[in-house]
């Protein structure tokens, strides 16, 4: 179960189809045995965290299955891929299997490492743009029975990378330092153009507060038409858009100048979501809520990760600030706790150094009451 659709898969997608090499794609989730006893020039895998590694596993082991044996026509790429290289070259199951790590940035025959020796499909791809920038592909999500929770939307991203080097996140490996990607505009328009206007738009940045061109992002996106209180007509019926910055957004500099959340209230964001990932931030923490509010942005949801180096008074006293916020400021702050765990873990077994399993079992079943998040409502907290 996932919430977003599977982006390098629907960009790969983009350039094997029509309005590419104008090959048959086919995209499945799980194991469809309708691909199998057909013969697939290439199967591309993509993986998402690290303790799904059962999961991965079998979609790789099933996807050699669909290649009839022959390795080098299985691709796996993604998060776990990326993060943990070394340990999917090292299974000698998956031995030829090509793992690439990190984003398909450069030419396609590069990116893939194909090789012209052996004369492999578009070995000699040298000149066509990178398929990190080319149009996701929304049909081939069309394909599966799977209804994917957030799917009317324009998935991109205004950056790459972060400034920070938290030593519990991946990104710095998967994806290196702050950079700005290429102009949201021209991918806005070109899904338009060929898959018709979508309602919200999720931008999938680490932090995108940290870019120098933070200003000129957030025009970008009002010129797009998704202005504070934008909506959009369908069928007679108008809906309200969003924007969701769905990675959360760094209050360590959201405190510093109330011209960051000025900015973020001239769209229609929602909800707003925050870091909070240990109590020695409670301070700027505080500062940003607070500049929130001045500037109308009442609907926030707050990351606060746990399981790490935090004790569970730390946890409680985060909440426990939210719930003080929300009374104080009239707002409404949801609180999300992400549990931590290593990220080349291959299960969810990790117990952080003040934690115990009854500690954690008890954090997980107030979850699972809430689907995940701790209501803002002083009477459940307490």
């Amino acid at each position: 179960k996932n919430k977003y659709p599977p982006l390098g898969l629907m960009k790969i997608a983009q350039y094997h189809g029509p309005r590419g090499k104008n090959d048959l794609v086919k995209f499945i989730k799980g194991d469809d045995p309708e691909v199998l006893g057909k013969s697939w020039d290439r199967i591309y895998v993509t993986s998402l965290f690290s303790f799904e590694w059962k999961k991965i596993s079998d979609s790789i082991d099933f996807a050699l299955k669909a290649a009839n044996g022959i390795s080098s026509k299985v691709f796996v790429g993604g998060i776990a891929a990326s993060l943990m290289q070394e340990e999917f070259l090292a299974e000698p199951r998956w031995r030829g299997v090509r793992v690439i790590r990190g984003l398909l940035d450069k030419s396609p025959a590069e990116s893939l490492q194909l090789d012209e020796f052996s004369e492999e499909l578009y070995s000699d791809d040298y000149d066509s743009p990178a398929i990190e920038d080319l149009i996701p592909d929304y049909s081939i999500i069309d394909q599966v029975d799977y209804s994917y929770p957030v799917y009317d939307a324009y998935f991109t991203y205004a950056s790459r990378g972060c400034v920070r080097k938290c030593k519990f996140c991946g990104v710095p490996k998967l994806e290196g330092d702050q950079r700005d990607a290429a102009s949201i505009t021209s991918i806005v328009r070109g899904i338009d153009e060929l898959y018709g206007p979508k309602k919200d738009l999720t931008l999938m940045d680490n932090n995108i507060v940290a870019s120098a061109n933070y200003k000129e992002i957030i025009a970008e996106i009002i010129d797009l038409g998704f202005h504070a209180g934008a909506t959009i007509t369908r069928n007679g019926h108008k809906y309200k858009r969003r924007v969701d910055f769905n990675q959360g957004v760094d209050a360590r500099i959201l405190c510093k100048d109330p011209m960051y959340l000025r900015e973020m209230a001239k769209i229609c964001i929602d909800p707003l979501r925050i870091a909070f990932d240990h109590a020695g931030m409670t301070k700027p923490y505080s500062q940003a809520i607070r500049y929130a509010k001045e500037f109308g942005l009442t609907k926030l949801s707050n990351y606060m990760l746990y399981n790490f180096h935090d004790t569970p008074e730390d946890l409680y006293q985060r909440m426990r600030l939210n719930i003080d916020l929300n009374e104080d400021l009239d707002i409404r702050i949801f609180s999300f706790p992400m549990r931590y765990q290593p990220v080349t873990l291959k299960d969810r077994s990790h117990i952080g150094e003040h934690w115990n399993r009854y500690y954690l079992r008890s954090v997980q079943l107030i979850l699972q009451a809430t689907h995940g998040i701790v209501s803002g409502a002083p009477n459940f907290f307490k």
